[in-house]
């Protein structure tokens, strides 16, 4: 996963967290997109913590000008 940017949404919490941490402990760097910005900060923290890259997206999903925008986003990382 080294060099890959992943985009995982529901990385708030649950599976989606778990999800977010293995892909950054794989060396991958991780858009965190979640509609709860202080649980999908609390995601890239954690990330952070362990060394990790990544950003926090808040998007809805179901709103195809946010998804654009997600994915817009998420390619560089470098938005902190």
């Amino acid at each position: 996963m080294e060099g890959k940017v992943v985009i995982v949404t529901g990385a708030g919490s649950g599976i989606g967290r778990a999800a977010s941490l293995l892909f950054a402990e794989k060396g991958a760097r991780v858009a965190v997109v979640d509609l709860d910005p202080e649980r999908g900060a609390e995601t890239v923290a954690e990330i952070e913590g362990r060394k990790g890259e990544a950003i926090l997206i808040e998007a809805d999903v179901s709103k195809t000008d946010q998804v654009q925008a997600m994915v817009r986003r998420a390619p560089g990382l470098s938005e902190r």
